[in-house]
């Protein structure tokens, strides 16, 4: 048997409700206030660990992941408002699902968050008594280094999210308050590359697109802003743009959604006359 014993009786009833939905091939379970009893089927108390301890390292995880977290949001890094709490909380689970690129350690992490509960289990197991809070406290502690950084991987791109919508609100107020320079702007992308051409389909070539850049939008931007798409754009200020591509999940192509909104039209490459276009640019 193990008697796991908790100060916090509604602890051990989170877990216990965690356990009893859980496979059961190791024994039964037996729920007693503050303290949990695991029954083994088999006098082979080792195999019987074997089958328990990933079971009880995931349950944990459900149990009470998320508490922690949240924790470490709220006391280390001092995020109190529960909206953004909860923003940072879903970055988080977008790291450690792997939705996320974890830019600092990449495929350095392989072991799993359960594996790292599992061998801090193994000992307090030998002892068949433990406190659940002793555990917690002083066994853990790979497991909530592991939490820790994923919360900084959230904050940093929480942090650099607010910074691109700022970003992108400073950019829409710029737009709204310029007098456009065109009334049609036609915007193609292909090959990882946007060509520029006017209202009557004639490509705009870089040195083009350079001379209508306002230099005191390049001075005044907190963020950098792209010389070669953004810049023009926003200089420009198009009444309408029409951008032809197949494909939407670019980053600049978001931005320019983002900045320009209602005056963007998505059309697909083969809506745009390309016979214009391709005699326009192989005589520059």
């Amino acid at each position: 048997m193990i008697y796991i014993v908790f100060q916090n009786g509604q602890d051990a009833q989170r877990l216990f409700e965690q356990l009893s939905k859980a496979p059961q091939p190791y024994g039964k379970l037996l729920y007693d206030d503050k303290t949990i009893t695991v029954f083994f089927h088999e006098q082979n108390v080792a195999h019987m660990r074997a089958l328990f301890i990933p079971i009880f390292s995931s349950c944990i995880i459900r149990a009470f992941e998320t508490r922690w977290i949240l924790s470490i949001i709220s006391r280390t890094f001092f995020y109190e408002n529960e909206e953004e709490q909860q923003q940072i909380l879903q970055l988080t689970y977008s790291f450690i699902d792997g939705e996320r690129h974890d830019y600092r350690l990449g495929k350095k992490i392989n072991v799993p968050r359960e594996q790292l509960i599992a061998q801090s289990l193994h000992e307090c197991l030998q002892e068949g008594v433990f406190s659940f809070e002793s555990l917690i406290t002083f066994r853990l502690k790979p497991y909530y280094d592991r939490l820790m950084h994923y919360v900084e991987l959230a904050i940093d791109e929480y942090k650099l999210e607010q910074e691109y919508q700022t970003f992108v609100q400073l950019l829409r107020e710029i737009v709204a308050s310029r007098q456009p320079k065109m009334s049609v702007l036609h915007l193609v992308y292909e090959n990882e590359t946007f060509q520029f051409f006017d209202d009557h389909f004639f490509y705009l070539s870089p040195h083009q697109l350079k001379q209508f850049i306002d230099r005191r939008l390049m001075v005044s931007q907190p963020m950098y802003i792209d010389t070669s798409v953004l810049a023009p754009l926003v200089s420009i200020a198009p009444e309408k743009i029409y951008m032809y591509t197949n494909v939407t999940d670019v980053g600049m192509i978001q931005t320019i959604q983002n900045v320009f909104q209602e005056r963007i039209e998505l059309r697909t490459p083969l809506d745009f006359p390309k016979k214009y276009a391709y005699n326009d640019i192989h005589s520059e």
